[in-house]
């Protein structure tokens, strides 16, 4: 893989905390101690220190298991770009429940969450804290920004933070039910693939299990830009069988299932074609595909230990440069 031109773009590791956070987080706690017998996993990390030319912060973690009892695992913030918050089941029977409880501070609303979803940040917004109350089974767990570093204001700042101008936030009007944020809260997939033309046969269904877990963009939540997470279970399958290019970044997860034993190595054999060339995938990865960079199929082979892949854009919904005419 490292002969590959793109090889550079693909990441399978996480970035390992400088002194000066792991002091700041060490204050947080003496300052809002936490009782949480709550396990887990760092497992990726994207920014332009890791890629050169990323436009994408994501931050990947496996969440194992145990209980929150008292304290909370982050501290009320804002950021001058927009941010999204994930948290996935790894129940292939029930892939919705998470068989795990969060609570989540959203302007001045505390809201539990108990299924897969995907939590919208618009730039200003006041969040967290943030607390893993209970979990039972493993839970995939990221942040992610459409920008290249992560950066934060917060409420009551520990240590020394980079002056951060933050835009003004709009508090939205209440809903039917009485909330202001709940809509921030995603928990429903929306189909973004090309229709059928008329006349044209159906592709065949693919021969894998396989949970389009949850997703957004502009359409879902105004503001909002594109992700999308999919579950392959088991089997084989194409995904976006047609090569194609973007007129916007795009970062693509591969990620193996929540096997504490075994955290990164891919139970399959999954690649992803670059400008014309294949990558094997054996790691849970994060892969940067700049603007107008060809890329695709996704192969999924004898898929036996689950991979979740999740598609992220700078765009407000999925679409593909359209092909030139031959003249």
């Amino acid at each position: 893989m490292t002969k590959l031109p793109y090889a550079k773009n693909i990441v399978t590791e996480t970035r390992e905390y400088t002194k000066e956070e792991l002091d700041m987080i060490a204050e947080m706690m003496k300052k809002s101690p936490i009782k949480s017998t709550i396990e887990m996993e760092r497992l990726l990390w994207m920014d332009d220190e890791k890629v050169k030319g990323a436009t994408f912060y994501m931050e990947c973690i496996w969440l194992w298991g145990g209980k929150t009892t008292s304290g909370t695992t982050e501290a009320p913030h804002q950021h001058a770009h927009d941010e999204v918050i994930g948290f996935i089941s790894s129940d292939p029977d029930n892939p919705k429940d998470l068989d795990a409880r969060m609570e989540i501070i959203l302007g001045d609303e505390t809201h539990f969450l108990t299924k897969s979803c995907l939590i919208y940040i618009p730039a200003g917004m006041k969040h967290c804290p943030l607390t893993f109350r209970e979990v039972n089974r493993p839970v995939f767990f990221f942040t992610l920004m459409p920008i290249n570093r992560y950066g934060r204001k917060s409420e009551d700042p520990v240590g020394k933070e980079p002056t951060i101008n933050i835009p003004k936030f709009k508090t939205p009007p209440k809903d039917k039910n009485g909330s202001r944020y709940a809509r921030f809260i995603i928990t429903e997939p929306k189909s973004h693939a090309p229709s059928v033309k008329k006349n044209q046969p159906a592709p065949p269904p693919p021969k894998a299990k396989t949970s389009h877990m949850v997703s957004l963009d502009n359409e879902v939540l105004p503001g909002a830009f594109y992700v999308d997470f999919v579950w392959i279970w088991s089997g084989d399958m194409t995904m976006a069988p047609e090569a194609h290019a973007h007129n916007w970044d795009e970062m693509i997860g591969l990620v193996n299932w929540g096997d504490k034993k075994n955290i990164r190595k891919i139970g399959g054999d999954v690649s992803i074609n670059i400008a014309g060339k294949d990558y094997d995938i054996e790691q849970s990865s994060l892969v940067f595909v700049p603007k107008n960079v060809k890329h695709c199929p996704i192969e999924f082979k004898k898929i036996k230990r689950p991979v979740l892949c999740f598609t992220i854009g700078h765009a407000k919904k999925w679409s593909q440069t359209k092909k030139k005419k031959k003249a």
